[in-house]
């Protein structure tokens, strides 16, 4: 165990990886939901319970899935970018 100014520094070798099982909740509902992939809060509550993941780790799975996403043009929700201002 190493510890600086009480922190352990250990912590982060012991975090356990998100694995296919435990992600594949937050695959199924991101594509029910890939008119609008943003989840309510409630339902990253519900994802994160399920998952056995903290809320922050769902968020950032999402952010990190959508911007997958968009990176192969798999997504079909309306940017700003996408709109015509005629």
């Amino acid at each position: 165990l190493f510890s600086y100014a009480g922190l352990d520094l250990n912590s982060a070798a012991r975090r356990k990886a998100a694995t296919r099982e435990t992600t594949s909740p937050l695959k199924a509902w991101l594509s029910e939901h890939r008119k609008n992939p943003y989840p309510t809060k409630a339902e990253k509550i519900m994802l994160a319970i399920i998952t056995k993941m903290t809320l922050t780790q769902v968020s950032t799975w999402f952010a990190n899935a959508r911007r997958r996403l968009k990176k192969e043009n798999k997504l079909c929700w309306d940017s700003a970018d996408d709109k015509d201002d005629d």
